[in-house]
């Protein structure tokens, strides 16, 4: 069974969201990495200009990240719902 023209773009959107989405939870997860060495290998506890700007930039990424995994789940649903109703409907 070939997919149809709209199931592909599904799947496309889908495979796009999903690299989108791991690319970014690798890259929050390497900030917050750099900062929690940063704030424990310090001498001094009170957090410097770059410790807050690492700070804000993995704050920063909390409600992309958020968006893009709901749409990602969003896609799939998607993707499976037309994929069911394709094989009921020729069936």
């Amino acid at each position: 069974m070939s997919l149809s023209p709209q199931l592909e773009i599904l799947v496309v959107l889908f495979c796009i969201s999903l690299v989108v989405w791991f690319v970014m939870i690798v890259y929050k997860s390497r900030l917050e990495r750099t900062a929690e060495e940063r704030v424990f290998l310090a001498k001094t506890p009170d957090l410097s200009e770059q410790d807050s700007q690492l700070l804000r930039k993995v704050n920063r990424l909390s409600v992309p990240m958020w968006i893009i995994g709901i749409l990602t789940v969003l896609l799939l649903l998607a993707v499976l719902g037309t994929w069911i109703y394709q094989g009921l409907a020729s069936s």
